[in-house]
């Protein structure tokens, strides 16, 4: 989602804003002050803007529940959550990895939008029993019920990846027992839904351009809906692609994919001699440490880039290096779409390939998407 700040955790889930949320933070505070000012013209400048802004932190608030519902379910059925960030079309919860069972992965989508539903729920009964006693609470009791019904009602439009689409997938999956199966038609209802979402906002724009001005609501509406759908048809396009390369690989294993010929250097060496600046030149960015006749540890580029030069030719390797026995470990049979998927779960880079103890090879994220490159061009 590119940068993002960074604004707290809730219940150990780390919180953040990318920078693109500001601008759907000013642009929903703006139309919803614009608003007010036609349902409430009575109303002064400053107390209808107080009203607004109240309003659209209320509304990112139920977002924000809306989120942390998926993230907790998540978490109770072991997915781990790398947090919820804030961007320019909403929110999204990040999680570790996909559900393992269809009932999980429903589970976890289903519950996002039975959340913004209970919201609305809360927010219309509020807005019912006190609309007559004061105007300020009535406005932003009854924006908030319609905002998050719209939101539950969105969500859950049978297109990946919408939390419908998560549905339809899970469903699909179980029916059929294929989780990529059920992954092509979500991916592809995604598609279809951001195409009919384009093409509906720009027949919007062109219809209020002609008849009424290229400067009406609808106009901005019109436009607005048609980049969902364009985000929608990346999002799906790029998870179908992905997916397919987790299924091409089920039929690859560790053994197939790891680096088996590195570069190894005494401890000894210091971080300053040209052996460990060739060494670190190849497409691999690192080199084994060895002591004795045993590698015990990896110098890479980015150790390297860490250490001032001046001290680098105080600095041996086997007091910069990494530990073989700090990083995560593998088997020559483990399926490659299972180390991937560890990777992405565990934030992990560089895995070590051992048997018996010793090391065998090692196996990188670039090491795995170069295989699927090439596997690819040799089917081309």
């Amino acid at each position: 989602m590119g940068t993002s700040i960074r604004i707290g955790k809730i219940w150990g889930i780390p919180i953040g804003i990318n920078y693109s949320w500001i601008f759907v933070f000013l642009l929903y505070l703006f139309l919803i002050s614009e608003q007010f000012e036609i349902a409430y013209p009575d109303w002064d400048i400053p107390h209808r803007w107080a009203i607004a802004i109240s309003t659209t932190v209320m509304l990112f608030a139920s977002v924000l529940v809306h989120e942390l519902s998926h993230s907790l379910v998540a978490i109770r059925h072991q997915i781990p959550v790398h947090g919820i960030t804030f961007f320019i079309f909403g929110g999204v919860s990040q999680l570790g990895h996909e559900a393992k069972h269809p009932m999980t992965e429903f589970l976890v989508a289903i519950v996002g939008p039975l959340t913004s539903f209970g919201l609305a729920l809360v927010f219309g009964l509020l807005w019912h029993y006190t609309h007559s006693l004061n105007d300020s609470a009535s406005a932003i009791l009854f924006t908030l019920f319609a905002i998050n019904l719209s939101l539950g009602a969105f969500n859950m439009l049978p297109g990946f990846p919408l939390d419908g689409g998560r549905v339809l997938r899970s469903v699909v999956w179980g029916i059929t027992g294929s989780y990529w199966q059920g992954t092509q038609v979500a991916t592809r209802s995604g598609q279809a839904l951001g195409g009919l979402m384009i093409s509906g906002g720009l027949a919007i724009w062109l219809m209020v351009w002609r008849d009424f001005g290229p400067f009406q609501d609808a106009w901005f509406s019109g436009i607005w809906f048609a980049l969902i759908g364009g985000f929608l048809i990346i999002l799906a396009t790029a998870s179908y692609r992905q997916e397919r390369v987790r299924e091409s690989l089920k039929a690859y294993r560790v053994a197939d994919v790891m680096t088996t010929d590195w570069y190894s250097l005494p401890g000894e060496t210091s971080l300053a001699s040209l052996l460990v600046t060739q060494g670190l030149a190849g497409r691999d960015d690192f080199l084994g440490v060895m002591v004795g006749r045993q590698v015990v540890g990896v110098i890479t580029r980015r150790i390297l880039s860490q250490i001032p030069a001046a001290t680098r030719p105080f600095t041996s390797l086997t007091q910069a290096m990494i530990p073989l026995s700090t990083l995560p470990t593998l088997s020559l049979e483990d399926p490659v779409c299972d180390v991937m998927e560890r990777q992405d779960s565990e934030n992990l880079d560089r895995l070590v390939v051992q048997s018996n103890g010793a090391p065998l090879g090692f196996i990188t994220r670039e090491q795995i998407w170069r295989f699927v490159g090439n596997r690819r061009r040799l089917r081309g």
